[in-house]
């Protein structure tokens, strides 16, 4: 169940530091919703079932959320129900690990050793075939870590996802980002370290490749931040710390900005503001999801306004 080139990736992981406590998962903050999930079961093409968490049916747009290495734990569902408020999507977690969580690193360490990473792009592709046969026209892709990778991977190999989101993770032994044809928004931290995957010298190796894809392209790096910096829990913030990272920031940050559109720059590698410096804007996390609000709504909720005016 193995792909070229994930070893690397395995073995980036390999020199973490245990978290405290299983107890640490219980200090989940929820920034915008009061949402709750429901457990789904679909199938793969295989016949395969895939148990997943999603969000109330409602919304004509779908996004498929992909698990960082932990699994899927009380932050990865708050996050996915956050972005489902905020973006006015309907969400589906699969549960790539079946019911397995991790709370320390040796056990992440564990469970991403023995995932079969091809099978995992299939319940990727069954989750997103799921929310088209409950009424989305659209569905996109975000993954955090080894989501993010799968993201990227699931975008390229399948025609069920329309637009993909990245979050600090990529993995060329997944897919040929040179045939991305989807729209592509990814994040990164500029403290990153880990390397040849999520490091800012494998971000600029995976924004060259997209940019020569042509696909409709927007990449931030992110100045003060290393990997995992999505996670703004109590518990994220003492897992930065165990690891040894930068510290999730709440406060006003400073941002390099790069956005691209179909490989082109908008307002050059720095943005506005002082020279070298980027541009201030508040809490990280509200700014990134603003901009997948507003990405989502460019490249999956369109076609719900063209549908409604032809109705």
């Amino acid at each position: 169940g193995q792909v070229p080139g994930l070893s690397r990736f395995s073995s980036a992981f390999k020199t973490v530091h245990p978290l405290r406590s299983r107890n640490t998962f219980c200090f989940v903050r929820r920034e915008f919703s009061n949402m709750s999930t429901e457990m789904v079961k679909f199938n793969r093409a295989d016949g395969t079932e895939v148990p997943a968490y999603a969000s109330a049916a409602g919304p004509k747009g779908g996004l498929v959320v992909l698990q960082e290495w932990w699994g899927i734990n009380d932050q990865i569902k708050a996050t996915a129900t956050d972005i489902a408020a905020k973006c006015g999507v309907r969400v589906v977690i699969p549960d790539l690990y079946r019911s397995k969580v991790a709370y320390e690193a040796a056990e992440a360490q564990h469970l991403l050793s023995g995932l079969d990473w091809p099978g995992a792009l299939q319940d990727v592709k069954a989750a997103a075939a799921w929310l088209k046969s409950q009424g989305c026209s659209k569905v996109g892709v975000v993954g955090f870590c080894m989501g993010g990778a799968l993201s990227l991977g699931s975008a390229v190999h399948h025609p069920e996802i329309d637009a993909c989101i990245a979050f600090y993770g990529w993995n060329d032994g997944l897919a040929d980002v040179k045939e991305m044809k989807k729209p592509t928004q990814c994040h990164f931290g500029q403290k990153d370290d880990v390397k040849g995957f999520s490091d800012p010298e494998a971000a600029a190796k995976l924004e060259e490749k997209l940019k020569a894809s042509g696909c409709p392209l927007e990449f931030y790096m992110y100045e003060t931040q290393g990997h995992g910096f999505m996670n703004g829990t109590a518990w994220g913030k003492e897992m930065q710390k165990k690891l040894g990272r930068p510290e999730v920031e709440d406060a006003t940050i400073l941002v390099r900005r790069g956005r691209r559109e179909h490989g082109k720059r908008a307002e050059g590698r720095w943005g506005k503001g002082r020279e070298g410096r980027g541009r201030e804007v508040t809490w990280l996390g509200q700014m990134a999801m603003d901009r997948m609000k507003n990405f989502l709504a460019k490249h999956v909720l369109v076609s719900l306004e063209e549908g409604d005016a032809e109705g």
